[in-house]
């Protein structure tokens, strides 16, 4: 299959999976390189449009109605683009780096893999497929082939294809930048939101310093946690206002993450993966790089998060060392730095992922993705892949669906 041929059979696919109208090479001559996987389509009125979060959902909505014509701009609180996306670089050296956030991509998530291809990224495998993975459980060390761990992981709830996840070389932080490189001059970082008003004649956007914004529509992708930073004229809706106030539940997840002089745990066989009761996900990284440093993380969510952040930065790193020192003997003496990233602690995120309970996804999901008049709602809380750059995308890219095709005037 040729590379334009992929590139149109990705976005056909892709857009119907996210049940988005195709457009059809004879109506339009729309089959060029530049085309991308979530081109809305159709021409309508230029709209303003203010985007409130530079994440995932925020950055494609934005991408994609400035290709279609829209006047749009982006308001993001951080000093960074990528909301739960952000490639730790520093402290580590020798280029080695590691994911705070999104790391990992399914092979049947089409919109992600769609847009890594669309801005020329490369991607690797994310699990390494050699050596020795590490399983700790009740005091028991046991040592399993990469075959046996990737297909029949030694614990439940996680698919059985792992050995086809692939991972975005050179750090997941690429993806956002494609996007962010296309709108730099749309993008205002380190301006928070404090309120949007709506009325007849549009939207108002007010942020911190008092400037405001004037548009016809406006998307909010603030994750629920800390949506209540914004007043909002008139107030949402009851059900968004449960959501806000502790109704959808987000899970807490922390990482720690440690830089080796060398990789001494090759000595016994093993890639630097594994996994603990405690419980823990460990990964390496940089498996795949040359050289003799590597990095291991220790990945915790729900409880053991929530005990970790109750921790300094410093005792958070001795934790993680004083148990690893039986999964990985001998780790005292190469340990060179650690660093660690709590997504509950996050000033804009308060929790890693919308983690609702059965109830609460019945009652409130259908509601959390809903425009109310000209204010439009998307991020991976709205959407059916909570944790997964793939549900940001989804409901980026319904969210600019909806903003392109609404009448200017209503």
């Amino acid at each position: 299959m040729s590379d334009l041929n992929r590139r149109e059979f990705l976005r056909q696919s892709i857009l119907l999976a996210a049940g988005i109208t195709l457009i059809s090479c004879e109506d339009e001559k729309s089959d060029t390189v530049d085309e991308s996987p979530g081109q809305l389509i159709g021409n309508q009125p230029t709209k303003k449009v203010v985007i409130i979060g530079a994440g995932m959902s925020g950055l494609v909505a934005g991408y994609e109605l400035n290709r279609a014509g829209h006047d749009v701009i982006i308001l993001e609180a951080r000093d960074r683009v990528g909301g739960r996306v952000l490639t730790l670089r520093e402290p580590f050296s020798d280029g080695h780096f590691a994911e705070a956030g999104a790391a990992r991509i399914p092979p049947d998530h089409d919109l992600t893999l769609g847009y890594a291809d669309h801005f020329g990224l490369m991607l690797d495998p994310f699990y390494p497929q050699s050596n020795y993975f590490v399983n700790m459980s009740s005091g028991n060390r046991t040592l399993i082939p990469a075959s046996d761990y990737i297909n029949e992981p030694p614990w439940g709830g996680f698919p059985a294809d792992r050995k086809d996840f692939v991972k975005i070389r050179g750090g997941t932080d690429k993806l956002p930048q494609g996007f962010a490189d296309a709108l730099t001059e749309q993008i205002h970082l380190a301006t928070p939101v404090e309120s949007i008003e709506q009325n007849a004649d549009g939207v108002v956007v007010r942020v911190s310093g008092g400037t405001e914004f004037n548009a016809d529509r406006a998307l909010c992708t603030v994750p629920l946690p800390v949506l209540n930073r914004i007043q909002f004229t008139p107030s949402l809706s009851d059900e968004k206002i449960e959501a806000i106030s502790g109704g959808y539940n987000y899970a807490p997840s922390t990482r720690v993450f440690m830089q080796f002089a060398n990789r001494f745990w090759e000595n016994e066989g093993l890639n630097g993966w594994g996994n603990t009761d405690w419980p823990e996900e460990i990964w390496h990284p940089t498996w795949d790089r040359e050289g003799p440093k590597g990095i291991l993380m220790s990945y915790m969510y729900y409880g053991r998060a929530v005990e970790l952040d109750q921790l300094i930065e410093e005792d958070r790193i001795q934790h993680v060392l004083n148990r690893w020192d039986s999964v990985f003997p001998g780790v005292y003496d190469h340990v060179e730095n650690g660093v660690s990233h709590s997504w509950a602690l996050q000033e804009w995120s308060g929790g890693a992922w919308a983690s609702p309970t059965a109830d609460q996804d019945e009652a409130l999901a259908a509601h959390i993705g809903a425009a109310e008049g000209r204010i439009h709602f998307a991020g991976e809380h709205a959407s059916d892949n909570h944790g997964w750059m793939q549900g940001a995308l989804v409901s980026g890219l319904r969210a600019a669906t909806e903003i392109h095709e609404r009448d200017l005037y209503l």
